[in-house]
C-alpha cells in the first residue's frame, strides 16, 4: 500500500483524504435532510435554519481554532498564520464549535426543544465515512496510531507497523 492514497483526474492527483472528506460531509446532509422529511421537525422552519447554520459555521471555526492551538508555537512561528490556521483542523473542535454556536443562537432566538435529535446519526455518518478519508492519507494526517505487533498493524507510510485507529 502507498500512502497517501490519490485519485487521478484529469491528469491531476487528487488527494483521497479530501474526497471521503467531502463525501461525510455530502452524505451526512443528505440523511439528514431524508430523516427530517420522513420524522417531521417539530422546530420551526426558520429556527432550524438558524441553528444548522449555526452548527456549521461553529463546525468550521470550532475545528480550526483547536485544530490550530494544538501546536501553537508553530502556528505563531508560521510564515502565515492564516494558513496555518487554515490548515489544520481537528474533529473535537468542529463538534464543540457546533454545539457552542448552536446553543448561543438556541438563546438569542428564543428555542427551547431539543434540536440535535435529527443530527446524531447524519453525524455518524459523517465521520465514519471522514476516518475512512484520515485512514487513506496514513502518516501524512496526524490520525495514525501507534507502533504495533498485532497482526493487523499497518504500514502507514513510514515503514512502521501501526495499529490503524483511523478505521475505528
Amino acid at each position: 500500500m502507498q500512502f497517501p492514497y490519490t485519485i487521478n483526474l484529469f491528469g491531476s492527483p487528487i488527494p483521497l483524504h479530501g474526497v471521503f472528506e467531502f463525501a461525510g460531509i455530502f452524505l451526512a446532509f443528505r440523511y439528514y435532510l431524508f430523516l427530517k422529511k420522513r420524522k417531521g421537525d417539530t422546530i420551526e422552519a426558520q429556527n432550524r435554519l438558524y441553528i444548522v447554520i449555526a452548527a456549521t459555521l461553529g463546525a468550521v471555526v470550532g475545528a480550526r481554532v483547536i485544530g490550530a492551538m494544538e501546536d501553537i508555537p508553530t502556528w505563531l512561528s508560521s510564515q502565515s498564520f492564516w494558513s496555518y490556521f487554515y490548515g489544520n483542523k481537528t474533529l473535537v473542535g468542529g463538534l464543540v464549535g457546533g454545539l457552542a454556536s448552536v446553543e448561543l443562537v438556541k438563546k438569542m432566538i428564543g428555542e427551547r426543544c431539543n434540536t440535535g435529535d435529527l443530527f446524531v446519526y447524519p453525524l455518524l455518518l459523517g465521520m465514519i465515512v471522514g476516518r475512512v478519508g484520515c485512514f487513506t492519507a496514513g502518516v501524512y494526517e496526524e490520525t495514525y496510531g501507534l507502533p504495533s505487533s498485532l497482526p493487523w498493524s499497518l504500514n502507514l507510510g513510514d515503514g512502521i507497523l501501526r495499529h490503524p485507529v483511523t478505521l475505528y
